[in-house]
C-alpha cells in the first residue's frame, strides 16, 4: 500500500525532526520500502513510502521513544 504522510513540527524544525527520524530508519525499513523524505518548509515534510507490514509500522509509532519525542516537537502527521 502506498502512502502520502503529511508531517507538520509545530514545536521545532524540519532539521531536527529530520535527525530524530533518521535515528530509527534502520527499524522503520523493516516494515516499509521506497521512503522518500521531502522538506516542504522550515517545520513541515512530505513522506511517501509502501507499506509491507502495517501491524509491525503501528507498533513502532507506538514506541514510547518515538511518541516522547514527537509530543515534545508537536508533531502532527495527516496521511493524503
Amino acid at each position: 500500500m502506498k502512502v502520502i504522510a503529511e508531517v507538520n513540527i509545530a514545536n521545532g524544525t524540519f532539521e531536527e525532526w529530520f535527525k530524530f527520524f533518521e535515528s530509527y530508519k534502520a527499524d522503520r525499513e523493516k516494515f516499509l520500502i521506497n521512503e522518500v523524505i521531502e522538506k516542504t518548509s522550515n517545520n513541515s515534510a512530505l513522506v511517501s513510502f509502501e507499506i509491507l507490514d502495517l501491524d509491525g509500522l503501528t507498533n513502532l509509532s507506538s514506541r514510547a521513544d518515538i511518541v516522547e519525542m514527537e509530543q515534545k516537537l508537536h508533531v502532527t502527521t495527516s496521511i493524503k
